[in-house]
């Protein structure tokens, strides 16, 4: 698998990422021309997002209009990886670097794992369980939404449990001394799975909880098929903990 494959999976999982948050009955996920764009229903509360988007083809004048109509929505835009030099002075207004220069420690990582790279799972000493009910789900999600949302519902712990019944997500939860201290997920998207929700609760941390629920995880979803697994490190930290775990990290 090239580079070039591999950080299209990124972006690929990415935007099933941001897709599943608008499965829910509440929320509303809309396909228009160009881009695609999740949301919370009127008078509900949820995550708004713009992704998928495809404007490569269009006309710069054209192109600038939808980027200028995206911009609008007052929305995260999740912008492909490899979008060409010139989408990305349209957007940004500033030149792509492509790799020549270091992310600063608080910048975004962009890393993968294939299935002839994993390693053995030893099963360390963890208790870990993947989520099987709707009880389970509705404490995962609630640990998460505390690590990553403070608190804000944005998975909600009854209509987001569709991710488990019928989308195939993987959601993990790692006790300590009976207590839920960290969290991960897998989202499988045709083969190629994605890393998400990576997070130990404040108190926990700097113990190896995140890492032994990352070693499950992977482990279980390149035993279930997967061909590659991805991450979006939200910083250097995490890049590293990732790294200890045989990721790698790709730029363009």
């Amino acid at each position: 698998m090239t580079d070039r494959e591999i950080i299209q999976h990124i972006d690929e999982g990415a935007d099933y990422y941001v897709s599943l948050f608008g499965e829910a009955e509440y929320m509303e996920k809309m396909d228009k021309e160009y881009y695609s764009y999740v949301k919370p229903k009127a008078g509900e509360q949820g995550i708004t997002f713009i992704y998928n988007v495809r404007i490569e083809s269009l006309a710069p004048e054209q192109k600038k209009a939808v980027i200028e109509e995206m911009k609008s929505m007052n929305a995260p835009i999740w912008l492909s990886l490899l979008v060409s030099d010139e989408t990305a002075v349209l957007y940004s207004g500033k030149e792509p670097a492509h790799g020549q220069s270091e992310p600063s420690e608080e910048g975004e990582r962009y890393m993968a794992m294939l299935a002839e790279e994993k390693r053995e799972y030893n099963g360390k000493n963890h208790e870990i369980i993947k989520v099987k009910t709707a009880s389970d789900f509705a404490l995962w999600a609630r640990i998460t939404n505390d690590i990553f949302f403070d608190g804000y519902p944005e998975i909600h712990p009854i209509h987001h449990y569709i991710w488990c019944e019928e989308k195939g997500v993987k959601c993990y939860i790692l006790y300590h001394d009976s207590v839920p201290a960290s969290v991960a997920a897998i989202m499988d998207h045709q083969g190629a799975a994605s890393l998400e929700f990576v997070g130990t609760v404040s108190g926990m941390r700097q113990k190896g909880f995140a890492r032994a629920v990352c070693e499950r995880a992977v482990s279980e979803a390149f035993s279930d098929g997967a061909s590659i697994i991805t991450i979006r490190a939200v910083n250097a930290a995490a890049a590293r903990l990732y790294q200890s775990i045989g990721f790698k990290e790709y730029s363009v």
